[in-house]
């Protein structure tokens, strides 16, 4: 009978079970056992276990059992996302809860993996320094200045050819990577198929995968029709189609140029490859934007990082100064 219960409910190996258990007693420890969690705990660790499953695909590493390294690698990479400390602490408890369902050893008990939490955890506690956002004032002073020539660090000045190219190239980057609130990752890697003309003059964005997205399903985002007539300028060239990357830029460069234009159009500042996403969360909560709009928008799977960009928009829309404003 022993043997029986083990094999129906994995985790009741760590109850002694004498000898004489009846079908009786064993009925009331399964019950028990499949009550422990509640349904939506059950749900969150399907959820998270599916995740890691298919991150772990990706690199063919093995789930069950999975080495501590990758649980570790892992754990960093979720956190890296801008996760909240708790979701990354879910993800592990899942884990450990699929290893010890199916009767194999715990890899989050592993000394590596529990330092690697508390690393993180403390990491992440820190107030985390913020991209300066790349608001609607800042993209619009770009527009009006990218196209101008500028010095060359070999201390030469630019043909207007290039500063042409280059500041389409430049207003093209902000107007997208502002409207699909995009990731730099994101946007280096997108190519001409991802965007889809609509018969009004918006477009639709494609995002294949991103660092929220493990299991590529996938994301259908909006493009003004001024992000359209942005790219348009660049399709001319004879490359500009199929699967030719729209912007050829690596996620390094396009950080560089984005804080390059900020700073050429009179915004000088901490602006990064980050700075559209935040700029545009920005105007959105400005806008009227709520907290579960802004996280469909910028595919966030937690609420804490587009409610740390927008606390002084969430301010002004608050209590003390809608009491104000009516006065």
């Amino acid at each position: 009978m022993a043997d029986t219960l083990l094999q129906t409910t994995p985790t009741a190996h760590r109850l002694p079970l004498p000898p004489g258990l009846t079908d009786t007693d064993a009925g009331r420890v399964r019950e028990a056992l499949a009550s422990s969690r509640s349904p939506a705990t059950r749900r969150a660790y399907a959820s998270q276990w599916k995740m890691f499953s298919a991150w772990a695909a990706a690199r063919e590493l093995s789930t069950l059992p999975a080495d501590p390294s990758a649980v570790a690698a892992y754990l960093t990479e979720r956190a890296d996302s801008g996760v909240a400390i708790a979701t990354v602490q879910l993800s592990r408890a899942a884990i450990a809860a699929a290893h010890l369902d199916a009767n194999m050893e715990d890899p989050c008990s592993h000394p590596g993996v529990r330092r690697t939490m508390s690393g993180l955890s403390r990491m992440i506690a820190r107030p985390p320094s913020q991209a300066t956002p790349l608001t609607r004032d800042v993209a619009v002073a770009i527009r009006a200045t990218a196209r101008r020539p500028r010095r060359l660090p070999s201390g030469r000045m630019e043909t207007e050819s290039r500063a042409e190219w280059r500041g389409l190239v430049d207003i093209a980057l902000v107007s997208v990577m502002r409207d699909g609130l995009l990731r730099r990752s994101e946007a280096s890697a997108l190519v001409w198929d991802d965007i889809d003309r609509m018969p009004n003059g918006t477009g639709r964005l494609t995002v294949r995968q991103s660092k929220t997205d493990q299991t590529a399903e996938g994301k259908v985002l909006y493009l003004s029709s001024t992000a359209m007539s942005d790219l348009d300028a660049l399709r001319p060239e004879a490359t500009a189609h199929g699967q030719t990357r729209v912007f050829r830029l690596s996620a390094s460069q396009i950080g560089r140029r984005l804080a390059r234009s900020c700073e050429f159009a009179g915004f000088p500042g901490a602006y990064s490859g980050h700075s559209p996403r935040v700029g545009m969360a920005q105007d959105l909560a400005a806008n009227g934007a709520e907290l579960p709009a802004l996280m469909e928008a910028g595919r966030w799977e937690s609420p804490t990082m587009p409610a740390r960009y927008t606390r002084s928009q969430a301010a002004e829309r608050g209590a003390v100064a809608q009491y104000y404003n009516g006065r």
